[in-house]
């Protein structure tokens, strides 16, 4: 029995599609509402309230109260609902929400109590007077954000709504006032009689109102905006402004689903004051599948956590809640840990009542480790060595982690990754300078060159793009707004995107420090390259085209316009870090990015390294850093930041530390306490591999030659534009690398990568290739066990099970059995079928015979007719020989001796003699005749793409040159000189030549080229691209378009003369054609020289012979030759 491939195709493929799956059970959801209540059979031993103690300072202050009840085993309940209040005094009213406002000064207590258990909170409420002062920012600003009046889906829209517009939340209070006093003759405030003010009128529905009713007479808010405007509706800007605010409780626990918490926010003003502002905060969940937010109240929807971000005039804090659900039976057994990031992820674990997952299997890790590191499975050899492997575990495990880090593999994964991050894209860079800028990043990876060196070199880059390939990334980012939002979310992961127009509204960037950062990126200065001559990328009606190579400098002048002030707005860094003040702009701003005090730099990386290499990251997305994302493990995170800046910035000791941590091995498989958990790291995620490692992995597994074009594995292209015919690679997720942002790359499984992955010929053709390692082997292993075992190894990395063979030996079976029953179906349906063909055939025959006889009386009948026009014909071809011959005595002849007069000396310095060729063969069907003028005829099928290989012996010596010339050829489209069918055009990927014996087939040697010019060459497809090495690129080498049906000519220098005129030599001709589409040679002609180099475009040796004698001392053979080589080239 011998090994399908059928069997191999959905093996390979689901098994390289992910490294493993899991099947958690379903995560534990919260059922609809109840009353809320005392957890069952939970007894009160104590209270907590927060603040302790209120204080209250006018009359429109007040506090929420958080009343926390201790339980006997050691857990919390929020009881804010639950407990008893009693207010004694008439200064404040409570509700039983636990919202305390003012109402008169004076002092009290508040009792609160529950289960037994009591305590008392003091309260103070002072400044309340009967006109109470408003101000504009403190007070009448929050209320008009918590009513959503400047909201972005009202009234801070960029148009604002039905032409009333204000600052998107409040961020520019000048604009507002002004909107709502001046704008319209003041009609929307009515100082005089306040109530009648439109601002309130249409707040309370008074009047129709598109947002609808937002508040209520008599409601504090609503008596917060009368009073300002009955004070004159003034605007103080010297008022105290919020400088921070506080979340409480800090990081609370949530013992069940479905209970509820509720969380304070404190407000600290510039001048010191504190104050309670959670009726006007606004709090939200940044996990909804775990808890959802309404008024400061948490409700739990299922186990996990979910972080808490809380946003009050332009703050912003956060926390992070954490829902345990039902852990009956859970009890804390202490892991092994290996180091301080498994004591780290273990107390994390501890406190989320997680058992974590056994130590994975040495087979199981070793796949892990040699995917995250190298992008590469290992090989069958390298797994057995390694499960032979006495040593220790994690001495044996630290030996391939230091082995796989020095691999060059490590080296061509990592900087794929640096390619997609640095947008190595031909789109901007072409070609060569996409290539140029991924040799750059490989080099200083391979030099380990230390992470803030590697980005500070990045950003400070200077001179061409071609001698430094690092000013690339600026002529890629041409826009100063456009680079700095790029850097900051690349090397910082920030975004400054949002606070262009205005100030975040998420976050604590303002549109100030927008354009205050942007000033850094305006003094960066392109011009072109002499060195690209006149190559350009791009150019279409919109865009400009850009130079192939430009010089990236700092100049003095150029500043960035502030969008809102229309003014100057100089350099300033949005946050400090201890960085010289000192350079140039761009100096400055690396010395500043890459400071080991820069609270983002570091550690944005360390959360990407992490998240690489587990699948998810302590911040996720691995590139947003914000206060409403905050770490699942911030210790962790600060853990790995400090030991990153401790050595240095030394990215493979980062790699290191992780790889080497308990918690990066541990099994994939689950448990009762950890199925649901995807956040702390307690078992391995199943993750999909990206598309060049799932494509080289297949590579690999089934032993497939490369596909790719120079025989690189996917992992290792320099271009993002570079795909297979198919678009495997676009399929599976492959970035495009137009942006930085990790979520350009997918790692979904949508139905054209799953079609792409388990019918598309990507896959297919490397597991039917008769050449591959898996047909080999079985051909020679002819035991059926063994051979699936050493499929396992080759696809699982790890020896399959007694079980696993049993059932791939029972499908081979199936396979037999359904094959014999084909075969007895198909013998009935040809006994079946054996009568009915037997009578179409005699049907056939009968309508064939008549048709013949049909077709004699038809010819008989138009045979004098056929005479005339043959008649016709004749007299018309002669008639056309006759106009040929006389055009050919009037013009030919005086052209030819314009020609002969006029031809420059220049190309007579290089005499061009013919090959005697001694066989042309090619691929794909197609068939190479020589003619007798010496040229090649190519006829046949039109494959897709070919190669020709053309053998002629000389005896000539000192050959310094090769001529190739592609000649007009009738029968084909524009008369060529190429086969593609829709406009006759070529291109010529690669020409190589090599020199063996004379009329010998030993093993040639290549001979390589210093120089090439050619008569015409296509836009991008030089004729140098023909001879630099690059077979298989069929985006690479050498074409004429749009200059059909002529002859071209393409000169090439040799580095080094060849040839014997004594014993002679043999030449090797291999005309790569690599282009889909059929883009091969249609007739051409091989030409050698020993002209002195380098050789230029020139004759046939025997014009310039001619040529160089006067017009009577020319022989007939001279004349021949001059008439001869007129005809061929002369245009008409």
């Amino acid at each position: 029995m011998r090994f399908p491939s059928c069997f191999l195709l959905p093996a390979v493929a689901a098994a390289l599609a992910l490294t493993a799956r899991a099947n958690p059970p379903a995560p534990e959801m919260a059922k609809a509402p109840v009353p809320e209540a005392l957890p069952a059979g939970a007894q009160v031993v104590g209270l907590e309230v927060q603040p302790a103690k209120v204080v209250l300072a006018g009359r429109y202050e007040g506090a929420q109260l958080v009343v926390t009840a201790k339980l006997a085993d050691g857990a919390t309940a929020d009881v804010t609902r639950l407990v008893g209040y009693r207010l004694s005094g008439e200064c404040a009213e409570i509700s039983q929400t636990g919202r305390l406002d003012a109402r008169a000064n004076g002092a009290g207590s508040l009792a609160v109590e529950i289960a037994g258990q009591k305590t008392v909170v003091p309260v103070e409420v002072a400044g309340v007077v009967k006109n109470q002062p408003v101000d504009f920012i403190r007070d009448v600003n929050p209320v008009m954000t918590r009513l959503g009046c400047n909201a972005g889906t009202c009234h801070g829209a960029k148009d604002g709504k039905f032409g009333f517009k204000l600052s998107l939340r409040g961020y520019d209070p000048i604009f507002d006032v002004r909107s709502l006093k001046d704008d319209l003759a003041g009609r929307r405030l009515n100082v005089a009689s306040p109530d009648d003010s439109l601002m309130l009128l249409k707040a309370t529905a008074g009047v129709p109102h598109e947002g609808g009713q937002r508040t209520k007479l008599g409601e504090k808010n609503y008596e917060i905006l009368r009073a300002w405007i009955a004070d004159g509706a003034k605007l103080d800007l010297a008022v105290p402004r919020v400088a921070k605010i506080e979340v409480w409780p800090r990081d609370p626990v949530v013992q069940q689903i479905g209970a509820r918490q509720q969380v304070r926010v404190v407000a600290t003003f510039s001048d010191g004051k504190t104050r309670d502002v959670t009726a006007e905060a606004f709090v939200e969940s940044g996990n909804g599948d775990v808890a959802k937010v309404e008024g400061g109240l948490v409700e739990t929807l299922r186990r996990g956590e979910a972080p808490l971000l809380a946003r009050y005039e332009g703050s912003y804090a956060a926390t992070t809640l954490t829902v345990m659900g039902d852990r009956s039976g859970f009890v804390w057994q202490a892991p092994e840990t290996w180091g301080r990031i498994d004591e780290l992820v273990a107390a994390k674990w501890q406190r989320m009542k997680i058992a974590p997952s056994a130590l994975s299997g040495d087979a199981e890790f070793l796949r892990r480790v040699a995917l995250d590191l190298t992008g590469l499975p290992p090989t069958a050899d390298e797994v057995r060595a390694f499960l032979a492997d006495p040593r220790p575990v994690r001495e044996k495990r630290d030996a391939v982690i230091e082995k796989l880090l020095a691999s060059p593999e490590f080296i061509d994964h990592s900087t794929n990754k640096w390619a997609d991050l640095l947008l190595v894209n031909s789109k901007f860079l072409g070609k060569d300078g996409a290539r140029l800028f991924r040799d750059w990043i490989r080099q200083e990876l391979e030099a380990n060159t230390p992470y803030d060196q590697f980005v500070r070199k990045i950003i400070t880059a200077t001179g061409s793009n071609k001698t430094n390939p690092a000013a690339s990334y600026w002529k890629i980012l041409r826009d100063p707004a456009e680079a700095m939002e790029n850097t900051t979310h690349l090397f910082l992961a920030t975004r400054f995107n949002c606070n262009k127009c205005h100030d975040h509204p998420f976050e604590r960037w303002t549109q100030d420090q927008y354009y205050h950062t942007s000033a850094f990126f305006s003094q960066v200065a392109l011009a072109a390259d002499p060195a690209g001559g006149n190559a350009k990328i791009g150019g279409t009606d919109v865009e400009k085209p850009r130079p192939l190579y430009e010089i990236v400098s700092d100049k003095t002048d150029g500043e960035v316009t502030h969008l809102r002030t229309n003014k100057v707005a100089p350099p300033e860094f949005p946050f400090p870090a201890q960085a010289e003040a000192k350079g140039t702009r761009r100096e400055q701003l690396a010395a500043w990015t890459t400071a080991p005090d820069n609270r983002y730099f570091a550690t944005s990386y360390v959360n990407r390294l992490w998240g690489y290499l587990t699948g998810a990251g302590i911040i996720e997305p691995l590139d947003d850093i914000r206060a409403g994302n905050p770490p699942t493990n911030p210790e962790l995170l600060d853990y790995l930041t400090q030991e990153f800046i401790a050595h240095r910035f030394d990215v493979k000791q980062v790699l290191r530390l992780i790889c080497r941590s308990r918690t990066y091995q541990l099994g994939i498989a689950t448990n009762q306490w950890n199925a649901d958990d995807k956040t702390n790291y307690s078992h391995a995620l199943a993750r999909r591999l990206p598309a060049e490692v799932l494509y080289d992995s297949v590579l690999k597994a089934v032993g497939s030659g490369p596909r790719l074009p120079g025989g690189l594995r996917a992992g290792q292209l320099p271009d993002a534009a570079t795909d297979l015919p198919s678009g495997f690679l676009a399929n599976l997720g492959r970035p495009a690398r137009e942006s930085s942002c990790e979520c350009e790359r997918s790692s979904g499984l949508g139905l054209g990568s799953i079609m792409a992955l388990l019918s598309g010929p990507a896959v297919s053709e490397a597991i039917g290739d008769a050449a591959n390692e898996i047909a080999k082997l079985t051909a020679v292993q002819p035991d059926d066990r063994k051979l699936v075992d050493e499929l396992f190894l080759r696809v699982l990395s790890r020896p399959a099970s007694e079980q696993e063979i049993g059932k791939v030996l029972a499908s081979w079976k199936l396979i037999e059995r359904d094959h014999a029953a084909l075969l007895v179906q198909l013998d009935a349906a040809e006994k079946e079928q054996a009568p009915i063909f037997a009578k179409a055939q005699a049907e056939r025959a009968a309508v064939v015979e008549a048709g013949k006889a049909e077709l004699g009386r038809y010819e008989a009948e138009i045979a004098p007719r056929l005479a005339e026009v043959e008649k016709a014909r004749v007299a018309a071809v002669a008639a056309g020989e006759a106009a040929v011959q006389e055009y050919e005595a009037k013009n030919l002849a005086a052209a030819q001796t314009v020609f002969e007069n006029t031809a420059p000396v220049a190309r007579t310095h290089t005499g061009w003699l013919p090959l005697d060729i001694f066989t042309a063969s090619a691929t794909g069907g197609i068939t190479l005749t020589k003619l007798p003028d010496g040229s090649i005829l190519a006829s046949g099928e039109r494959p897709a793409k070919t190669d020709y290989v053309v053998i002629a012996d000389t005896k000539l010596a000192g050959i310094t040159g090769l001529g190739l010339e592609v000649l007009p050829t009738a029968g084909e489209t524009n008369f060529g000189p190429g086969r593609t069918a829709a406009d006759g055009s070529f291109v010529l990927g690669e020409l190589a030549v090599k020199v063996g014996e004379f009329g010998q087939d030993a093993t040639p040697t290549a001979a390589t080229f210093s120089s090439a010019v050619a008569d015409f060459s296509q836009k991008d497809f030089e004729i140098q691209e023909a001879i630099d090495g690059r077979k298989g690129d069929e985006n690479n080498g050498w074409a004429i378009s749009p200059s059909y049906g002529v002859p071209h000519f393409a000169a090439l220098t040799l580095a080094q003369p060849l040839g014997d005129a004594e014993k002679g030599v043999r030449l090797r001709f291999e005309l790569n054609q690599p282009r889909n589409g059929g883009f091969a040679l249609a007739r051409f002609r091989l030409w050698v020289t020993t002209g002195a180099a380098p050789v230029q475009l020139g004759y046939p040796q025997p014009v310039i012979d001619a040529l160089r004698k006067i017009p009577a001392a020319r022989t007939d053979a001279d004349k021949a030759a001059l008439a001869a080589y007129w005809n061929a080239s002369d245009p008409e």
